[in-house]
């Protein structure tokens, strides 16, 4: 029976083990691994994705955009600059620093910087195949980007897509053209982001058909009416 009891309590710290490995590495060597690894090519410039990680700092947490990052480092992305991969201990550590910081990403997350304001939210859809992970999207509005919508794991393009507000007729899109790494390398995807023109008038948000059959619904009524007010004056159709 005691065995038994050890047992057990060593099952529970396993699966806990993931949910606490992020405070073994400090936000400092979580941003220096983004900007070696990934800022390379997610740059202001290039904003592959729909990203841009070339001033991410982990000591200022991000919960939507450490959620697109996991995705990203959950499925190959980790090595697409042709600079290699840490180390197998650095990699799981990495992620599950990055797991913690995603925590609460499926809230609506209100970045100030200065008189700037910005607010992001994700939400996850059915595997696309059984075993695969859930992808994910996410929903940012800026006065930089503007209304911008990103997705993970895969590229798309040559597509179209229909953005609808409380079950409203739908405005359609098109999704075109590909994507080049932003460090210069050879290879091009298709494309992980589009930029959205809905009014932002409704309770929310749905995006139809990026990929055949999906669906993904953004709860755009619970987002502070103030910061819906002072995003106004730089959305187009946003919400007064």
């Amino acid at each position: 029976m005691a065995m038994r009891a050890k047992n057990m309590v060593l099952a529970a710290i396993a699966v806990a083990a993931p949910a606490f490995a992020g405070d073994f590495m400090p936000p400092a060597q979580q941003t220096a691994l983004v900007q070696k690894y990934c800022a390379v090519c997610h740059t202001d410039a290039a904003r592959n994705g729909g990203l841009t990680l070339e001033h991410y700092n982990a000591a200022r947490p991000d919960p939507a955009l450490a959620a697109m990052l996991l995705s990203k480092l959950q499925n190959g992305a980790m090595g697409a600059a042709g600079l290699g991969v840490p180390d197998n201990p650095t990699q799981q550590a990495w992620v599950a620093a990055t797991t913690a910081q995603a925590e609460g990403a499926k809230n609506w997350t209100v970045i100030r910087d200065q008189d700037a304001v910005s607010a992001s939210i994700v939400r996850y859809v059915a595997p696309r195949k059984k075993g695969d992970a859930a992808p994910i999207y996410r929903l940012t509005l800026s006065c930089d980007a503007g209304l911008q919508l990103t997705w993970s794991p895969a590229p798309q393009t040559d597509r179209a897509f229909t953005v609808s507000e409380d079950g409203g007729p739908g405005r359609s899109y098109r999704l075109e053209g590909k994507e080049q790494m932003g460090n210069g390398a050879a290879g091009v995807s298709g494309r992980a982001s589009a930029k959205l023109n809905a009014l932002l008038d409704g309770r929310t948000l749905a995006v139809s058909d990026i990929f055949p059959g999906e669906q993904v619904s953004f709860p755009i009524g619970d987002l502070d009416p103030a910061v819906r007010r002072q995003l106004s004056s730089c959305l187009p159709g946003a919400s007064n």
